[in-house]
């Protein structure tokens, strides 16, 4: 369903309407996507592509004005590449003649000087133009449909460097409702690069999502060493609308995620809408760093497992680094686990009580 086009006296471009949860997956592309500037691009060029641009504006009941992803791409671009001294370009694809044009005013009225090519093409043929241009530049992909008509062999043209990283909108709810219609067969084939799907069709409710984004998220494994999916639910209702599922290579890409979203979330690893009789942030502190302790005895006992892979591990099960250090480091002032701290002691000479990559905890009996 196409979205209402909103014109306000003042501005020479069209609005569409945002919910909480655009809010929230924008704040979380954008810091995100500056640390992966400011990371990648110390040593190298980048491109980004946003593979569905859309109109680039919106704003919410209250009137409030807000930037789509490609502007605000472009914002962190601009902001970072004199200090990189490096080239970020910025690519815009959509089918849709008028969103490019609108987000072409919008460029204008912004004053972004910055180069954005807008391209008026398919996702897959807008990329193959940029890949046959730049085939080894580190990019950022984002891939975000208003459906799920997408295709695994696109994602694999997506690792064209090892630095390259995608966040895709992986849209459940609406596979949800087509997964037994037997005319969409081919397009949830083409999605996922196989017919293992189908066997999810005769389960139900959270064992179908479970099994729909798992099979997702193993097939992206095939591409990418870490992925991370973050539920985000309807505002009004807790049912899943979407799942964001972001594609790396690297575990401090996967942390840094993690982290970025946490913080837009309450410290969760999901977005569950506005706060409604939730509880008090410290007393959830308390749930989460009790549910992790359990988790982290029940899994690891008797081993040794350095702070980088089990934050890793705990972050894939839907833990937030920040619970995961407090969990630990209660759990060694209790004493059912040793960390060994390498190095033991700080530049300063003091004994270091922080939790660091190759520290190893030792999980006892």
């Amino acid at each position: 369903m196409a979205n209402k086009k909103i014109y306000m006296e003042g501005y020479p471009f069209y609005f569409w309407e945002i919910k909480e949860h655009t809010k929230v997956k924008h704040r979380v592309l954008a810091e995100y996507f500056d640390k992966y500037v400011k990371i990648v691009g110390k040593h190298h060029n980048i491109n980004y592509i946003d593979c569905f641009g859309g109109c680039g504006a919106y704003i919410d009941e209250k009137q409030n004005i807000y930037f789509g992803s490609p502007i605000l791409a472009a914002f962190v671009a601009q902001e970072n590449i004199e200090k990189l001294n490096r080239e970020i370009k910025i690519f815009v694809i959509d089918t849709d003649k008028e969103n490019l044009d609108n987000l072409r005013k919008i460029i204008k009225f912004k004053n972004i000087t910055l180069p954005i090519e807008l391209i008026n093409d398919n996702y897959k043929e807008g990329t193959e133009k940029v890949l046959h241009e730049y085939p080894f530049t580190p990019t950022f992909y984002l891939i975000d449909p208003f459906g799920y008509s997408l295709d695994y062999k696109f994602f694999k043209t997506t690792r064209n460097d090892r630095r390259s990283e995608i966040i895709v909108n992986f849209m459940y709810n609406a596979l949800n409702r087509g997964i037994s219609i037997e005319k969409v067969k081919q397009t949830i084939n083409n999605l996922y690069g196989t017919d293992e799907w189908e066997k999810i069709k005769n389960l139900k409710g959270r064992e179908r999502e479970k099994a729909a984004v798992g099979l997702f998220v193993k097939k992206l494994e095939e591409i990418f060493s870490h992925v991370k999916e973050y539920r985000i639910s309807f505002p009004d209702k807790d049912r899943t609308y979407y799942y964001l599922i972001h594609g790396t290579n690297h575990g401090k890409g996967l942390r840094i995620m993690s982290s970025s979203f946490a913080k837009h979330n309450d410290g969760n690893l999901e977005y569950r809408g506005p706060k409604q009789d939730q509880q008090s942030f410290l007393d959830m502190e308390e749930v989460k760093i009790d549910e992790i302790s359990n988790f982290l005895l029940g899994n690891y006992k008797n081993r040794q497992v350095s702070f980088l892979t089990l934050v890793i591990e705990c972050i894939k099960n839907g833990y937030a680094e920040t619970f995961v250090r407090k969990a630990l480091l209660k759990l060694e002032d209790d004493g059912k686990i040793r960390i060994i701290r390498k190095p033991q002691y700080t530049l300063q000479g003091h004994k270091r009580k922080g939790i660091e990559e190759n520290d190893i905890i030792v999980f006892k009996e």
